[in-house]
């Protein structure tokens, strides 16, 4: 299971990222000026299921693939990426408290990766934080997760959960 878990989650990553440079590119479908951050819900989805070494493997990747396919200096998205399946694999157990818990979960995980985007990018010299619209660049893409979220999590738990098998006699 884990290599083909590990597997199928690369899969949805790239197919992620694929989404996310071209339905959700600068130029194309933008709800109030922002767009989802679909690679990162993958990633915060896919983490629940995974191995720890796994998990952070794919956060690098994803954030590197975002990195290469944008405009952003080349490991910013990766370490934003990678912290957030370091703190998704900190507290995937309460994902059994119920989805209130994992909505605000999944809201928190993306403002914050998407601050310490922010901030990574301001270090680099992309001045993003003094971007005029930051705050609106910060919260709408958290509660455009939250709203994905039941969908991702749902066709991605029935690719990774581990199957249970069933003896019949």
């Amino acid at each position: 299971m884990r290599s083909r878990g590990l597997a199928i989650a690369l899969a949805s990553v790239v197919l992620s990222v694929v989404i996310q440079t071209t339905v959700f590119a600068p130029d194309s479908v933008r709800l109030f000026g922002t767009a989802p951050n679909l690679v990162l819900l993958v990633v915060v989805v896919c983490a629940r299921w995974l191995d720890p070494e796994p998990a952070l493997f794919l956060g690098f990747t994803a954030g590197l693939l975002v990195d290469l396919l944008g405009s952003a200096p080349l490991g910013l998205w990766a370490m934003s990426l990678t912290v957030v399946a370091y703190l998704t694999l900190q507290v995937r157990g309460r994902v059994a408290d119920g989805p209130l818990v994992v909505g605000i979960g999944i809201l928190g995980l993306t403002f914050v990766g998407q601050f310490l985007f922010v901030v990574l990018g301001t270090l680099f010299g992309l001045q993003t934080i003094t971007d005029p619209q930051l705050v609106q660049n910060l919260l709408l893409p958290s509660i455009y997760n939250v709203i994905l979220a039941p969908a991702v999590f749902w066709v991605l738990a029935r690719l990774l959960r581990p199957q249970q098998r069933v003896w019949s006699t």
